[in-house]
């Protein structure tokens, strides 16, 4: 019984893993000149469509600051890596921005190299 309880916890433990990468449809911004940044703790994602990620979760843009605002205060140097679709414009991506700056987090914006 043991055996049974100990497997069903690590089976749980990766798909909750595996439940936090969306299956995002995204074409990441391109420039000239990107620096390697640490490794995210945690990840913003703004689809095509204008649509919000937060770890794999479609969120609002209002409740992203409410998300990480927890994460901050348990983490005061946590670094927040934002993806924001290519063809969105300003006012678009803009509340997306506010809300993690208004969280306390160091946002760190992703992107690809140009070929």
């Amino acid at each position: 019984m043991g055996d049974i309880a100990f497997l069903l916890i690590i089976f749980f433990m990766l798909v909750s893993n595996f439940m936090k990468t969306a299956n995002v449809d995204m074409e990441e911004a391109r420039a000239a000149d990107l620096e390697q940044q640490e490794a995210a703790k945690e990840s913003v994602t703004m689809d095509r469509n204008g649509d919000i990620w937060f770890q794999g979760q479609k969120v609002g843009a209002n409740e992203v600051a409410d998300l990480l605002k927890p994460l901050v205060e348990a983490d005061k140097t946590l670094a927040v890596h934002v993806s924001i679709h290519q063809g969105l414009d300003y006012k678009t991506f803009n509340p997306l921005i506010q809300a993690v700056s208004e969280s306390g987090a160091r946002l760190i914006l992703t992107g690809q190299l140009e070929d």
